[in-house]
């Protein structure tokens, strides 16, 4: 570089491209240092950059996912408290359904009173299940859950869907494949028994010898006449037998008696392999024969009742095209363990055939984003608490606890409404703390390792950008100095032309 050249002053020059070089990073550190941000914009660092901001929209939308998850919580807790109540009111109208079954309530003004009771806790029940909401989303009247409707009542008394699991919205069909059954005991002594004929002589059964009199136990309970024990004799007529066997006061509810074909039946009340009827005959008779439907002297017989199994069909699928088997019901009640029970009708359930469109289904859930990706939802669903909805062998919106039959069969529906109530509020309390809670707390170290990541990249490391600043800082002043002498050296020139 000559000293002897004025028009370019490349001293000057040098000095000023580093001073506008320390003056960027000064100001560089500067904004680093106010903002707090290592990468203010894409020129800062365009790789770390795009890192930074697919972070900073999974941070952003775990935020909100753990908001969710939250939210979910509360939406439970809302549930949960209405169904407690709703437990609560099925636990009194059981006790009154079982005071009303006693005989010291034979008065029937008041087993009327305790109608009344169990009348107005089935209202209470109904307005909990169509008032109970989360910020207007109705939880309890079956739209957060699988909803089906019966279409064909001449088939279906009552439905417990509580799941449609992989299978589509639409009609269910239903083909029954086993027919229900009574426990039943018959006298087979074809063509003799008529109302109006004695027991004596009728068949091979001879009573008239000399004390020969029977008695007649029907499940261990000794059937009486007139409130008296029956005794069965040579005057004894079949429809005398049949009137004490429906009158005796402890098997009301339990068993009738008819006589059918020329034979005395006696059968259970209900249908179903819970339902079991044992008949005994004890005493002397000159000869017995065919008494029950065994030949020969045979005083006892016992037999169970058969549970409904069919086929059901969902989506509109034809009959025998990806049927599921229902099996697991009582009586005229089929169920499966994934999709709930259907209640038949007594002409529907003790005949096999086909029923089709019996039903419409529909799918229902509630459903909550916790993750920030499309897709990471946790789902459940909370079936309808109508109570025309709750107890599966029965409706529970029908009981009537006016009679002792009544009330007995109110107990067995409202156990099956507890049961069902129970088993929503199990499953609501697992998916809050198996999924929901859970879900939160990982979303909450997710987030937590997310953020460092994110912070590790975009953020500002104070102590080294205080040196880088300080470094720029030194630089600035030095190239500034530097540059007022390097003005400065042209005015040497002036000595050679002083001469």
């Amino acid at each position: 570089m000559s000293l002897t050249r004025i028009n370019q002053n490349i001293s000057s020059l040098n000095a000023q491209r580093n001073l506008d070089l320390n003056a960027a990073r000064i100001g560089q550190s500067i904004e680093r240092l106010s903002s707090g941000l290592r990468i203010n914009r894409g020129a800062d660092d365009p790789a770390g950059l795009v890192m930074s901001e697919l972070l900073r929209v999974q941070v952003s939308g775990l935020d909100v996912a753990q908001d969710n998850a939250s939210q979910g919580v509360n939406l439970l807790k809302t549930a949960e408290g209405a169904l407690s109540e709703v437990s609560a009111l099925l636990r009194q109208m059981r006790d009154l359904a079982v005071d009303a079954a006693s005989d010291s309530n034979k008065n029937a003004d008041a087993r009327a009173a305790l109608q009344s009771q169990v009348q107005s806790a089935l209202t209470t029940i109904d307005t909990i299940a169509s008032t109970t909401k989360y910020a207007g989303r109705a939880l309890l009247d079956g739209s957060a859950g699988t909803h089906v409707t019966v279409v064909d009542n001449s088939t279906v008394v009552s439905n417990a869907i509580t799941s449609l699991g992989e299978q589509d919205d639409g009609y269910i069909s239903v083909q029954v494949t086993t027919a229900a059954e009574k426990a039943a005991s018959s006298s087979d002594t074809t063509g003799a028994v008529v109302a109006g004929n004695t027991v004596n002589g009728t068949g091979n059964i001879d009573l008239s010898g000399g004390g020969d009199a029977l008695s007649l136990f029907i499940n261990g309970v000794k059937v009486q006449n007139a409130g008296a024990d029956l005794v069965i004799d040579s005057t004894t007529t079949w429809q005398e037998v049949v009137t004490a066997i429906n009158t005796t006061a402890s098997l009301d509810g339990q068993v009738t008696a008819t006589i059918s074909g020329g034979e005395l039946v006696i059968s259970s009340d209900a249908y179903g392999s819970n339902q079991h009827i044992s008949v005994e005959y004890s005493g002397t008779a000159t000869s017995v024969q065919d008494l029950l439907d065994s030949a020969g002297e045979v005083y006892f017989e016992a037999d169970y009742g058969v549970d409904a199994v069919a086929d059901v069909a969902f989506g509109g699928q034809a009959l025998d095209v990806d049927d599921v088997t229902f099996s697991a019901g009582s009586g005229l009640t089929i169920a499966h363990t994934t999709y709930g029970s259907i209640t038949l009708t007594e002409s529907a359930g003790t005949t096999t055939g086909d029923y089709a469109d019996a039903m419409y289904g529909q799918s229902g859930q509630l459903s909550f984003q916790v993750g920030y990706g499309a897709g990471d939802t946790a789902s459940t669903s909370i079936r309808s608490m109508k109570t025309s909805d709750l107890g599966a062998t029965g409706v529970l919106a029908d009981i009537d606890v006016s009679t002792v039959a009544g009330a007995n069969s109110a107990i067995a529906i409202i156990d099956e409404a507890i049961n069902q109530v129970s088993t929503v509020r199990g499953e609501l309390g697992a998916f809050q703390a198996n999924e929901l809670e859970a879900e939160a707390r990982s979303l909450a170290v997710a987030r937590e390792n997310l953020s460092a990541s994110e912070s590790q990249i975009r953020d500002t490391d104070f102590g080294r950008e205080m040196a880088e600043f300080t470094t720029a800082q030194v630089l600035v002043q030095s190239a500034t100095a530097f540059l007022a002498q390097a003005n400065s050296l042209p005015q040497a020139i002036l000595q050679l032309i002083r001469g």
